[in-house]
């Protein structure tokens, strides 16, 4: 099978089933390994043991041969232990079975002292010819000690089979390789409920969120009682369902009230059109056709203004950033405020120079809808005007109209709201220039607010200043 089929298969299989399989082969890898080592470890210190015993054993019979107290048989503690005692060359006492067995071995120990020797294979295939009990085929260890009896120095063989400790490794493994299954199925196991009871929040949450659909975000994911990265999981995605909802409504209000703004000079037009085309007398065209480009002009601004909010809802709409003169751009706005509101005084002496960073373009439609707001809304008097705070640029437009109550400050920069309709709409404005401000000052990392309205209107534009 190819490697992609191969992770396509993996990632076919449920988290479950992964988190199962990986553990089991973790853990049969890590066991197998520990097996190899525990039964070599136990075979290793089985045969420590026979060897330490041996050397007791040599000690001993040592003791008793250098004491005059050994007669020509001499006991063993094991079936599997061979022992002779040589002096000058010839075996003087043996265990049962092997007088007349030459030496095991020819060697000489100082009296007192033991070691392991080495005694070729055949030697014991000899013994095993001579001696009909002694069938043992497994390797032997043997240990040679020296002694001074009155006759003389000596040598004492104790030779001890291995077997035993074959035996018993033997013995061992089938029950290790009869608990390697069993040992790896209780893994399995209980990996495979634990990790179902820990993901059945997560299913839980699953099958709520398939159930969830734009018609239904009102739902929202069962939380689970526990404090761990599941209920934290539970809650991130509520907060998102949250702001999606909110969005959803939001969008929904924008689409009714932007469907509702163009309805209305759309009616306009063709009511127009229709008086026109019902009046065979008709003489004033000049007036529908202001009236047309009036209603028209009006339908282009609200469409501006809603490519503008998307664009910048998108964080599309940077634009190029460069170093901007606010009082020359504050200048600008001025004369043109003044031109477009004959009426009112525009006041422009409170303007210093500032600069920021951001774009210009954007800077200037962001200082001409608060200028052209505080014309339709004021009196007789706007007042422009900037100055540089710490690390900021601070812009004020002022107007001396009625003002704006405490509790309307943040929804007047809501879309389509308009504290007087009717007021509104006479002066050709669409609903969106304070929300297209704030907009435009939040993209350049600033913010616009209403600092003052008892009686007219202060709104400030805070930016951050250019080092």
């Amino acid at each position: 099978m190819s490697e992609p089929r191969i992770r396509r298969a993996w990632s076919a299989t449920g988290v479950r089933a992964r988190a199962t399989l990986v553990s089991v082969m973790v853990v049969g890898t890590v066991l197998l390994l520990g097996l190899f080592v525990l039964a070599d470890r136990t075979e290793s210190r089985l045969k420590d043991s026979i060897v330490a015993a041996t050397e007791t054993r040599v000690i001993d019979v040592a003791a008793l041969a250098a004491a005059g107290g050994l007669g020509e048989d001499v006991v063993t503690l094991s079936s599997n232990q061979l022992i002779q005692v040589i002096e000058q060359g010839r075996v003087v006492a043996a265990s049962p079975g092997l007088q007349g067995v030459a030496p095991l071995a020819v060697i000489d120990v100082a009296p007192g002292i033991t070691e392991r020797i080495e005694v070729a294979e055949a030697v014991f295939e000899a013994v095993e010819e001579q001696v009909p009990f002694v069938e043992d085929e497994s390797p032997y260890v043997v240990i040679a000690g020296g002694f001074a009896s009155p006759d003389g120095p000596g040598v004492v063989l104790v030779a001890s089979s291995l077997s035993p400790a074959e035996a018993a490794v033997n013995a061992l493994r089938p029950l290790l390789w009869i608990g390697f299954p069993i040992t790896l199925a209780a893994v399995g196991a209980t990996v495979w409920f634990l990790t179902g009871w820990a993901l059945h929040p997560v299913e839980a949450m699953r099958k709520e969120a398939d159930a969830i659909s734009a018609a239904a975000l009102s739902r929202r994911l069962p939380v689970p009682e526990s404090q761990d990265e599941v209920r934290r999981l539970a809650d991130t995605l509520n907060r998102m369902l949250d702001r999606l909802e909110g969005a959803s409504v939001s969008q929904r209000q924008f689409v009714s009230d932007a469907s509702h703004e163009l309805k209305t000079p759309l009616a306009t037009m063709r009511t127009m059109i229709e008086v026109a085309e019902h009046d065979p007398d008709f003489d004033g065209w000049p007036d529908l056709l202001a009236g047309l480009k009036r209603e028209d002009e009006r339908i282009e601004a609200l469409v501006t203004d809603l490519l503008t909010l998307a664009r910048y809802d998108e964080g599309a709409a940077g634009g190029t950033r460069q170093e901007v003169d606010v009082d020359q751009v504050l200048g600008r706005v001025a004369v043109r405020t003044a031109r477009t509101a004959p009426e009112v005084v525009v006041d422009g002496s409170g303007i210093l120079p500032a600069r920021v960073l951001g774009n210009a373009a954007a800077l200037e439609r962001l200082f001409w809808n608060l200028s052209l707001n505080a014309a339709r809304y004021g009196s007789s008097r706007v007042t422009l005007s900037s100055r540089v705070t710490g690390r900021s640029v601070t812009v004020r437009v002022v107007d001396d109209g009625p003002g704006i109550a405490p509790g309307d400050h943040e929804r007047v920069f809501e879309r389509f709201v308009r504290l007087d309709d009717g007021r509104g709409r006479d002066a050709g404005g669409t609903g969106l220039g304070l929300a297209v401000a704030r907009a435009v000052a939040r993209s350049h990392g600033g913010d616009v607010r209403i600092v003052h309205s008892t009686p007219g209107t202060t709104i400030e534009v805070e930016l951050p200043a250019l080092r």
